[in-house]
């Protein structure tokens, strides 16, 4: 009877795990491009672009690639100026960059105890860091610093003409902890989902906080195979199911190595906790910023203790993910119709980016840039970014946008 019953609990996973999935379409790897129409307060300023002369003067319109930029404007007696630009893929933008005679100038010098600093004045990205002068016009600014693994912090100075005043600004270091990565893999239809996911957000929002668990929830097809969020992103959804061969709903992976009964607080809560002791091996930062219809994401990575660890195994999984997304009537058969963390995009692709080539002394930046589908509440987006040992399956370090 015992052996029955086996073989009938075998048939009925079987009977709800995915098919094979479709091999993931090859990345395209050649350049985007898109445009900024660059005007001034002048005519005939000089366009620089990431310290190179475009040879074009203001108000034209250049083309460049996708992506972070500097443009500069340059005229004799004017004091030069720069702003930061996130160029769109096929788009165009517009950007004014106002420029102020050299005699109706005056000077901040800012400095902080985190030297590197991205220097923001009137919340408008200077494209300096600290320590630094910058040149703006006389009156009351506001001047912000932001870097990665520090709380970004804000003052107002006045700037007077012909002279220099200094600004020190005391950044917050935050806090070197690990966190634990758990990814869930439910569906619309499938009833335990219900009580799983109850788990994961009670242990999310009041035992442990972002600041030791992000959680990435990956729609499956089954039992249901018209699962609607499975449905917007099939090949990342195929991608993450077939790396840990899941067969059912709900199935939880904690850091890539536990796999708890997904309706028992207990045995999460004890797979996490374990994961909490690990040696802290990377520091990680994340941020995000919407330009247009885009979303631009910075990924910052450093490495603490790169001991016994093949670099060659190891990706950065960036991943967009959406919460709070509510329906009127269920989706699905399981009566929810509220989803939280919900896996909506995979970047620069399912496969991650190897960190083969990482430099084990410095901080190192990625940029990761999508098209924001109009079915998203842009509000309810952010961003988790993990270092994963892909024959391990072992997440060493995790982060995400969420305060």
């Amino acid at each position: 009877m015992l052996k029955k019953f086996t073989i009938l609990i075998f048939l009925s996973l079987i009977a709800l795990s995915c098919e094979t999935n479709p091999p993931t379409s090859p990345e395209d790897s050649s350049p985007h491009y898109g445009k900024a129409f660059i005007s001034a307060n002048i005519s005939e300023a000089e366009i620089w672009l990431d310290n190179n002369n475009t040879g074009q003067v203001t108000p034209d319109t250049i083309e460049t690639t996708v992506g972070t930029h500097t443009v500069t404007l340059k005229k004799t007696d004017y004091v030069d100026a720069s702003q930061v630009i996130e160029i769109v893929k096929d788009s165009l933008i517009s950007l004014n960059i106002p420029l102020i005679e050299v005699s109706q100038s005056g000077r901040i010098f800012i400095e902080s105890n985190a030297v590197g600093a991205q220097i923001f004045i009137d919340q408008v990205n200077t494209g300096k860091v600290t320590p630094d002068t910058i040149i703006t016009a006389p009156g009351v600014h506001q001047i912000e610093l932001q870097r990665a693994f520090y709380n970004s912090s804000s003052q107002q100075i006045e700037a007077f003409q012909d002279s220099l005043v200094t600004l020190n600004i005391i950044l917050q270091e935050k806090t070197i902890s690990n966190i634990v990565l758990l990814e869930d893999f439910a569906n619309v239809s499938c009833t335990p989902c219900v009580t799983s996911n109850r788990i994961i957000e009670s242990l999310l929002n009041f035992r442990y906080g972002h600041s030791k668990l992000t959680v990435i929830k990956y729609p499956t097809n089954f039992p249901s195979p018209s699962d609607p969020f499975y449905l917007a992103n099939t090949v990342d959804c195929n991608s993450r199911i077939n790396y840990y061969n899941v067969f059912y709903a709900p199935t939880t992976q904690i850091d890539g190595l536990l796999s708890p009964f997904s309706t028992d607080s207990l045995e999460v809560i004890a797979a996490i906790d374990q994961r909490l002791t690990k040696d802290l091996r990377f520091r990680m930062d994340v941020s995000s910023n919407v330009v247009g219809s885009e979303y631009n994401i910075t990924v910052t990575v450093k490495v603490l203790n790169g001991a016994g660890i093949n670099f060659s195994n190891c990706v950065l999984h960036t991943v967009v993910t959406e919460t709070d997304i509510e329906f009127a009537t269920p989706p699905g058969s399981n009566g929810e119709t509220k989803f939280y963390d919900v896996m909506r995009v995979m970047l620069p692709s399912n496969a991650g980016e190897s960190l083969s080539g990482l430099s084990q002394t410095e901080e190192v930046e990625f940029q990761r840039q999508t098209s924001i589908n109009p079915n998203w509440i842009v509000n309810n987006l952010n961003v988790v970014a993990f270092i994963q040992n892909v024959s391990t399956k072992e997440v060493f370090q995790a982060c995400s946008t969420f305060e």
